[in-house]
């Protein structure tokens, strides 16, 4: 599907985020066509990774937290919005910033995760902690909105929200365990500045490498993925217009790369839907697929425990993400709190092409309702 000069301008806006999309179902790729196993970096093993932290385990030395900390101060000395932080304003010494791009297209065409530990968040205010995260971020891809409310900057915090089915709460907002899934981003950041009192811990595993072990032991399974009759349940995130619900595959293959949008929380919240007569219901294979395909994410994921000052990112096109069920310290002041970005790497910007009407776009998906502004709000709401 062609772009107009419009879209794209507006696509690449300084605000707005493109939005939640169907595919453009011309351009998929069917089952038969699809490769027999895909190779290198990106089907990763959690055997591998666990013999080689070094691999996606990268910790900030001394020079480079003083170096983030000089950033941090110039934005404070110019007042500058934490919507005006950018490579342009948190600016970093010519080294870390390459260290930075070697992370970026390690995300995109490698593993597609890191941990960059060592921030040392427990002695900066939370707004020098965003700048930080912002700043570090603006090197990884272009911010996008994570909900209705435009956020850009998100939190990850316990406000006891998140119905299982017919609500319009997200589950980040909640101590409850989160259902393998990707995030409508390229990338996913997370900043941790608290961690739980227990649990809490996160999940990464390689969708390329579940793609392998299904063609070879669940070959049926891995068919039902990649046929665009899933349905996501879009949560009331809707602009005018829109559908309450999107249709995609799981898996969809595009210009020789392999890419996943799957979140079974989303896929299984249909109910009223279905009461309505307004989708299909699932059939035995396809609810067969949700089971298997959470069974094959616990067995081939890697764990971790963020620590304070740890920043995660994660790309979504050739990984799922996860987290445990937690507990909170009865003191409000040491709850878990993780910040979030959600981060585009386009095409133009050396992104993997998507079978999106907005694969161009330099602000490639997010959440956007309407023409809500983008937010930075400092805590969790």
């Amino acid at each position: 599907m062609a772009i107009s000069a419009t879209e794209h301008v507006w696509g690449q806006g300084l605000g707005l985020s493109s939005g939640q999309r169907e595919p453009e179902y011309n351009l998929l790729v069917p089952y038969e066509e699809m490769p027999e196993v895909i190779t290198g970096p990106t089907a990763w093993t959690k055997e591998e990774l666990e013999a080689s932290h070094e691999r996606w385990l990268r910790p900030f030395t001394e020079v480079e937290v003083d170096q983030i900390e000089q950033a941090i101060h110039q934005v404070e000395s110019r007042q500058l919005q934490l919507a005006e932080i950018d490579r342009s304003t948190f600016v970093l010494p010519d080294h870390l910033a390459t260290a930075l791009t070697k992370v970026r297209d390690d995300l995109i065409n490698g593993i597609g995760f890191v941990v960059l530990r060592g921030l040392p968040v427990h002695k900066w205010t939370t707004r020098q902690s965003s700048i930080a995260y912002l700043g570090l971020g603006s090197y990884i891809g272009r911010r996008l909105s994570q909900n209705r409310q435009g956020h850009m900057l998100g939190h990850i915090k316990d406000l006891a929200e998140g119905k299982e089915v017919n609500g319009e709460g997200r589950i980040y907002r909640t101590q409850k365990a989160q259902t393998y899934h990707t995030d409508e981003s390229d990338i996913v950041g997370l900043l941790c500045l608290h961690k739980a009192m227990e649990g809490g811990e996160s999940q990464v595993v390689s969708s390329h490498r579940i793609y392998n072990v299904l063609r070879k032991e669940r070959p049926y399974v891995l068919r039902q993925l990649c046929i665009p009759h899933w349905y996501y349940d879009r949560k009331g995130e809707t602009s005018k217009g829109e559908k309450e619900w999107m249709r995609t595959p799981g898996y969809y293959f595009y210009k020789n790369k392999l890419s996943m949008k799957w979140d079974s929380y989303y896929v299984g919240a249909l109910q009223r839907f279905w009461e309505q007569g307004l989708l299909p219901q699932y059939t035995d294979a396809q609810r067969e697929a949700i089971r298997v395909m959470e069974e094959m994410c616990h067995r081939l994921c890697l764990e971790m425990t963020l620590q304070p000052g740890d920043v995660q990112f994660v790309t979504n096109t050739h990984n799922l993400h996860a987290r445990s069920a937690y507990k909170d310290d009865n003191d409000p002041s040491k709850k878990r709190w993780l910040q979030r970005l959600w981060l585009a790497t386009s095409e133009e910007e050396g992104g993997w092409p998507l079978p999106f009407a907005d694969s161009e776009y330099l602000k490639r998906g997010g959440v956007q309702v309407n023409d809500t502004p983008e937010s930075y709000p400092l805590e969790a709401e």
